[in-house]
């Protein structure tokens, strides 16, 4: 089954459309938006059961100028 999770994504100094580009093309990545406010990305992502969003938060964090990523796991109960 498909789960879903949302990645808040803080940078440091890079350009918030770059990294999005970047963040898009990381398999598992659905949507990857510019935001203003407290985070500078929200990142979709859908994969199959939970135990990947750990490597795909490990991966977001590797992108250069991404200083802090908040995955937020969907619930449906």
């Amino acid at each position: 089954m498909l789960e879903t999770s949302y990645f808040l994504i803080t940078l440091d100094r890079h350009t918030p459309a770059e990294v999005a580009r970047l963040v898009r093309r990381i398999p598992g990545i659905t949507e990857a938006v510019v935001t203003m406010g407290d985070f500078d990305i929200i990142a979709i992502a859908q994969i199959d059961g939970t135990k990947g969003f750990p490597a795909l938060t490990a991966e977001l964090q590797r992108i250069e100028g991404v200083s802090r990523v908040t995955a937020c796991v969907v619930l449906r109960p």
